[in-house]
């Protein structure tokens, strides 16, 4: 079993004058919105328990998925109370977590290998993965993740930062264990697994598509038309 946390609380205020107040999730593409395309894509790649973290207008992506039964089959949800950012989201989600579990945003579509990235991680002794992709592959974003020497020294924006977070990532449950509900962004979480050496990377070289900018919508507007 394969399963996903994908994260939807965030308000998507660069992309607001597009989105027009609804959840980025619900942007719509050839008259389907975004969180179609993306479910469809998470459940062809072998993910059998999609579990949506929601927070911004939560109800409204629950009433997409009550009408459209099919598509929503296998998918779960928690709904925050109050903003708890990205780690809050996932620790408010603690009952629902399988063993090994994978993370990704809800303004992300990654059509990669996740079966690969997850028979990697099982190999390793280490609790977490994320992906990264070279800043030169995707110069439009700014890069924030510093490798060295085949390991992660840090997950912040600065001059030596070589890599872009690629918008998925890999947890143990066990990560989560020791933290309490309270807002806490997973970025955060990320830069103590960095200190304690306890998190891996694989490099991905396929660009990502992403409906977090208007950029990335006008291009994934056209990956979908091609």
């Amino acid at each position: 079993m394969m399963q996903i946390f994908i994260l939807n609380g965030g308000a998507g205020s660069r992309v607001k004058n597009i989105s027009k107040k609804k959840p980025k999730c619900l942007i719509k593409f050839n008259k389907k919105p975004f969180l179609y395309y993306q479910l469809r894509l998470l459940k062809k790649s072998g993910f059998d328990d999609i579990v949506l973290c929601l927070g911004y207008k939560a109800i409204e992506i629950v009433k997409y998925l009550n009408k459209n039964k099919k598509l929503s089959k296998n998918v779960r949800y928690t709904k925050e109370r109050n903003k708890l950012d990205t780690g809050g989201a996932l620790v408010n989600s603690k009952k629902l977590m399988n063993e090994i579990f994978f993370v990704t945003f809800g303004d992300s579509y990654l059509n990669i290998n996740y079966k690969k990235i997850l028979r990697f991680f099982k190999k390793k002794n280490y609790s977490s993965l994320i992906t990264v992709i070279k800043k030169q592959k995707v110069p439009y974003h700014k890069a924030n993740i510093f490798i060295s020497k085949n390991k992660i020294i840090s997950n912040k924006s600065g001059k030596n930062s070589n890599f872009i977070d690629y918008g998925l990532m890999i947890f143990k449950k066990q990560v989560f264990s020791n933290y309490s509900l309270k807002k806490i962004p997973l970025r955060k979480v990320i830069k103590e697994l960095i200190d304690n050496k306890d998190i891996c990377f694989v490099k991905i070289n396929k660009k990502f598509n992403e409906i977090g900018s208007e950029y990335g919508i006008e291009n994934f507007k056209n990956y979908i038309n091609k």
